[in-house]
């Protein structure tokens, strides 16, 4: 089974309510945590490398918290998954040849690199505006303000 880490679902929850929230100032990292059921802890640890590939902005004081840093319709799934899990290869291969001798001539590998291709190409095709939208959406017809995404 294909899975997306834990790290890769929470960040890109976090960054939907932050889209969900543009236009609104710096939202606390409580605030953040309690609308999508996440631990404040572990977020606290979702937000460096967010913060490091500049999708998200840090404002530190009282009023301070967590803002996009680019527009929603500027960052994709893919940027958040890569922000926080790295190159997106589904097999070490994939993305690294010489660690398996025979690479160079696998088929298998050729499928491999094909299918981490087909995903980053869905992931860079959603934006968190469009992911946003979508939630409104799910929100509006479950009768809830907020609800779980991804």
């Amino acid at each position: 089974m294909l899975r997306l880490s834990t790290k890769a679902r929470y960040a890109l929850r976090a960054m939907i309510e932050l889209a969900l929230r543009e236009g609104e100032g710096s939202v606390q990292l409580r605030e953040i945590a309690d609308a999508q059921r996440l631990s404040p802890k572990y977020l606290e640890q979702l937000v460096i490398p967010l913060r490091h590939a500049g999708l998200v902005h840090t404002e530190r004081g009282p009023s301070g918290g967590y803002s996009l840093a680019l527009p929603a319709d500027e960052i994709t799934a893919l940027d958040v998954v890569r922000a926080v899990e790295g190159p997106l290869d589904l097999l070490d291969c994939v993305g690294r040849a010489t660690i398996c001798e025979r690479s160079s001539s696998c088929a298998a590998r050729e499928l491999w690199r094909d299918l981490s291709a087909a995903v980053g190409e869905v992931l860079g095709k959603r934006s968190l505006a469009d992911l946003a939208s979508c939630q409104r959406t799910l929100n509006a017809a479950g009768g809830r303000r907020r609800a779980r995404a991804v």
